[in-house]
């Protein structure tokens, strides 16, 4: 280690503490809000460490936007997507919103695959929907 350049090992240094940070960050917000689900949790690098809570469910998401919106009055915008990669694939929704917490930023997140009664149900609406 002799040889090392100090400035690289003031790099490490100073990823530790962020993702020490980062970690304090999350393990604050789940004491915090002990009655709302989170079924995984990551420490994300870029732009800086990020929490990420995956979610069980959209209301889970919406949940928790509503728990960390800095202002009582609004809630943290909640975009909710459906996609279908290829023709006839798999539908994949995605729900998703961004806050700030302690100056790291936390990303909710929702992602699963729409069982097929939804899925039909839902290429019907969007296909009704395409014809008006």
């Amino acid at each position: 280690m002799s040889g090392t350049p100090l400035h690289l090992l003031e790099q490490i240094a100073a990823e530790e503490t962020a993702v020490r940070t980062a970690a304090d960050v999350a393990r604050s917000l789940l004491a915090g809000h002990p009655d709302l689900p989170v079924t995984g949790v990551k420490l994300v690098k870029h732009r800086g460490v990020e929490v990420h809570l995956q979610l069980p469910d959209a209301d889970a998401v919406h949940a928790w936007a509503d728990a960390l919106s800095p202002d009582p009055h609004g809630l943290l915008p909640v975009t909710h997507a459906v996609n279908e990669p290829y023709p006839d694939s798999s539908l994949f929704e995605h729900v998703t919103a961004e806050g700030t917490v302690q100056g790291h930023r936390v990303h909710l997140y929702l992602c699963r695959i729409l069982p097929e009664d939804e899925a039909t149900a839902y290429r019907t609406a969007t296909r009704s929907e395409a014809t008006k």
